[in-house]
């Protein structure tokens, strides 16, 4: 397992995070730019990983919900009159990307690690 992809999507998470409050949203599209491909980095080099959960659909979901974050975010920017709708959106997705990526790290945190010299 590559504790580099586990601290990535860690990173993505805290991100999520900090996005709890409505206002957020205005700093959000320049800070989530990225956050979606590096859950895509991520989940390729955790391919192997052995899990019956299946780590794999669980991050593509995070990635689904990180872009759909992205959008409600720039049409906060673009359109004043369906700001509330982006605000909602906005908070939704980026609520189901933070449970997600918490889903695969409580199970990535849980998977037995093999020994250092395997």
């Amino acid at each position: 397992m590559s504790s580099e992809a586990t601290a990535a999507l860690r990173e993505v998470h805290d991100l999520m995070t900090t996005f709890d409050e409505p206002s957020r949203i205005r700093r959000a599209a320049d800070e989530l730019e990225g956050a979606a491909d590096k859950v895509v980095a991520c989940a390729a080099e955790l391919v192997d990983i052995p899990e019956p959960e299946n780590l794999q659909l669980r991050l593509s979901f995070a990635v689904k919900a990180i872009r759909a974050a992205e959008k409600a975010a720039r049409a906060h920017r673009r359109n004043p009159l369906t700001r509330p709708l982006s605000h909602a959106r906005f908070a939704l997705n980026t609520g189901k990307a933070r449970g997600w990526l918490q889903g695969v790290l409580e199970k990535l945190d849980a998977a037995p690690t093999p020994p250092s010299g395997a």
